[in-house]
């Protein structure tokens, strides 16, 4: 499955930044591992973490089973070419230059979280002495995978961060992120909707007989509400809250033969059928995004559209979630939302029990994050839900 490029993002997966970091699950310890001649190397998992490389280990990392390799050198810091043997190799190559504390910048530091957070793949994460290396852990750990800011800090210092620097400017990033979702959003306005998504034994297949049949308008309208967003290939497009993957392989086929889907979520059973059904169809571009409940988990600027379909209203932390969305797209992107129409006397009972606010309500709260409404979508078939069109200015 690496061949295709589909990558299992589980992005702050552990801990929401809009509750106190908490460890909230078992996470891989930090321990001493050798590859080859690299200095300082230590592993967590499938990720491996050291000081730099010699031309000889590259065996080594084909040996262990890496397939990727995320440099923070700069330009002339290595003297062989290893970009050229790892890929000679077939090991992807990525390079994130970072050198003087000032560098540590908050777009290396959430640029390296998406890196590290792609967690199907073996990884090696290196600088020339580990000590870069150790400063940008402090972030992932706590954000990412909910380990506490203390015991990132002891691990960051194990694997071999020597700049005291390094430490205060992750432990600033932390708080910044920490105090900017707070203020978004400091509590669910719908506890526990999602608890039956969040079951480890999730029934994928009831699920889909209940998502994907002919008395449901989404499903009989799919091929319509596709061809509304008016998708074009290469372009980057978030499936949010993708479910059960209905919409995902026709994102697939509009943006073909370059551009890209992300298959968002916080179901890990449901990312799951979508990477199996793709690797039945040989989709190659599409990555599994598993999101925490306040953010869709991709980095600035980096989608063309956002499709949120029958999600809106189960979203706990809406404000949180739909800033992720509005930074996440690019200048001039397209956000289309399709929900339930809530409507005291004309709306069926459940719609009236589950879905907390109409069209109007929920328009206006996207709109107060920044996103301008375009127009209220005509599309074939829907009766029961409304399609609204956003653009990011």
């Amino acid at each position: 499955m690496n061949a295709l490029s589909i990558l299992l993002t589980c992005l702050l997966a552990a801990s929401s930044l809009a509750s106190p970091v908490q460890e909230a699950r078992t996470v891989d310890p930090v321990e001493p591992a050798t590859l080859g001649d690299a200095s300082n190397v230590h592993r967590a998992g499938s990720l491996f973490l050291s000081g730099g490389l010699e031309p000889g280990d590259v065996d080594t990392l084909v040996e262990r089973g890496i397939t990727r390799v995320i440099s923070l050198c700069q330009d002339g810091e290595v003297d062989w070419d290893e970009q050229g043997a790892l890929r000679a190799a077939d090991i992807r190559f990525i390079s994130i230059p970072l050198r003087a504390p000032d560098t540590f910048t908050d777009t290396a530091f959430h640029t390296l979280r998406m890196h590290l957070a792609t967690g199907s793949e073996p990884t090696l994460l290196h600088c020339a002495s580990a000590s870069r290396v150790g400063g940008l852990w402090i972030p992932f750990r706590v954000l990412d995978q909910g380990v506490p800011i203390e015991r990132a800090v002891a691990e960051a210092k194990t694997i071999g961060m020597g700049n005291p620097v390094y430490e205060q400017r992750a432990r600033a990033y932390v708080a910044r992120q920490l105090a900017r979702t707070r203020a978004l959003e400091p509590s669910s306005i719908n506890e526990g909707i999602n608890t039956s998504y969040l079951d480890p034994d999730l029934d994928v297949d009831a699920f889909v007989a209940r998502f994907e049949t002919e008395s449901r308008e989404i499903f009989t309208s799919r091929h319509a509400i596709v061809a509304s967003l008016g998708l074009a290939p290469g372009d980057r497009v978030a499936d949010v809250g993708a479910g059960t993957g209905l919409f995902t392989p026709l994102f697939a086929d509009s943006v073909t033969p370059n551009g890209w889907v992300y298959a968002v979520d916080i179901a890990p059973r449901f990312l799951q059928r979508i990477l199996a059904a793709a690797e039945e169809t040989d989709t190659r571009h599409l990555s599994a995004v598993l999101c925490p409940e306040d953010s869709i988990g991709l980095a600035p600027s980096t989608i063309d559209a956002a499709f949120v379909c029958d999600t809106y209203h189960h979203f706990e932390y809406p404000r949180a979630t739909m800033t992720s969305i509005h930074d996440a797209l690019r200048p001039g992107g397209k956000l289309v939302v399709i929900d339930f129409h809530r409507i005291p006397g004309l709306s069926k009972d459940w719609v009236l029990g589950h879905v907390r606010a109409g069209q109007q309500a929920f328009r206006a709260e996207i709109e107060s994050v920044g996103f301008e409404h375009v127009r209220d979508l005509e599309v074939a078939g829907l009766v029961e839900n409304y399609a609204m069109e956003f653009v990011r200015p």
